[in-house]
């Protein structure tokens, strides 16, 4: 079995490859091509396994006996699924597989944020036990405050899970079905968009991104926030305006923001969040807690090894097929 990993960074891949797997790891340029060099490295490869590199019409072209496209993770934007479909290739993601880890990592961001520790921690290393202590005439509960869920899937309904524990209200927005009955049992309530924003302490972005969602979180839906309101997005970059979200930092129309997810990654040194005092940012690693990473590649090689060894339908199938 020869799997083609398609990585830009993994320095410990050769820890993680099983040890029956004839394996090649190549990456996309900054052209958004890959070299002839890595496409000639694939022409027997049966398995695609895919950080954030394309899948496009240029190496499937080049991988004639690829047999299943496997992404690391939930999001699939960068899969070509109509190039993949017209293959008969099927295209997966693994569903849920790292909600845990997300959900956890949301909440976090709420706590810090609310209890301002980030800026707590700072002057507390410089001894400044006064001004560490004034900062608690900011700082808030989670307990009784609204928490407004955009995307009531996988992540979402693990994040609401966790917020109900901690007493919060939930109000939830979803375009897709959604489990009521698991809805109900948090005591989660269906509303429309300008609502929650409305209404929520806390709005957390937890949706996919797609031509529905991209700049959903714009001038108009922060203007729509109030000046109390902290804004947490782990989901995709794209979602956000981020140009807007700082504009609505600085001049502090909503209270905080916490980010791990941008338009552009690595995020550049010239992004306009970068430096502001009430963002916390994080690097894209909401759901790759150690744990949740080894699941993932587990899931990733069984998932395959279906295909290719067992001749058998692959789960979390994408494109239809």
């Amino acid at each position: 079995m020869k799997i083609a990993y398609l990585l830009r960074v993994r320095p410990d891949l050769e820890d993680i490859i099983p040890p029956d797997v004839e394996s090649v790891r190549i990456e996309v340029g900054d052209n958004g091509l890959y070299s002839d060099e890595d496409l000639a490295k694939i022409q027997d490869a049966e398995a695609f396994i895919v950080g954030m590199e394309p899948v496009n019409e240029q190496i499937l072209s080049a991988a004639p006996a690829l047999k299943i496209v496997q992404r690391l993770g939930v999001g699939f934007e960068t899969l070509d699924l109509e190039a993949t479909a017209k293959r008969g290739i099927p295209a997966c993601n693994l569903e849920g597989v790292n909600k845990e880890a997300v959900a956890e990592h949301c909440l976090a961001l709420m706590l810090n944020l609310a209890k301002r520790l980030p800026q707590a921690l700072e002057l507390t290393q410089q001894a400044d036990w006064g001004q560490a202590r004034l900062l608690t005439t900011q700082t808030r509960e989670l307990f009784d405050k609204t928490l407004g869920i955009i995307g009531f899937g996988n992540t979402g309904s693990a994040l609401a899970q966790r917020a109900h524990a901690f007493g919060m209200k939930l109000l939830y927005n979803d375009t897709g079905p959604v489990d009521t009955a698991l809805a109900e049992s948090f005591n989660a309530a269906p509303t429309d968009k300008q609502t929650l924003y409305q209404q929520s302490d806390f709005v957390c972005i937890c949706t996919d991104l797609n031509e529905t969602s991209r700049n959903m979180i714009s001038t108009e839906a922060l203007q729509a926030m109030g000046e109390n309101t902290t804004l947490i997005c782990c989901a995709r970059g794209g979602i956000v305006d981020e140009p807007a979200l700082a504009t609505a930092l600085k001049e502090k129309s909503i209270a905080a923001a916490a980010i791990d997810v941008f338009e552009v990654e690595p995020i550049r040194a010239d992004n306009p969040l970068i430096g502001l005092e009430n963002c916390l940012l994080t690097s894209h690693v909401a759901g790759v807690a150690h744990d949740t990473t080894m699941r993932i590649w587990n899931r990733a090689h069984d998932n395959v090894r279906a295909v290719i060894q067992k001749g058998q339908k692959p789960r979390w199938i994408r494109n239809g097929l």
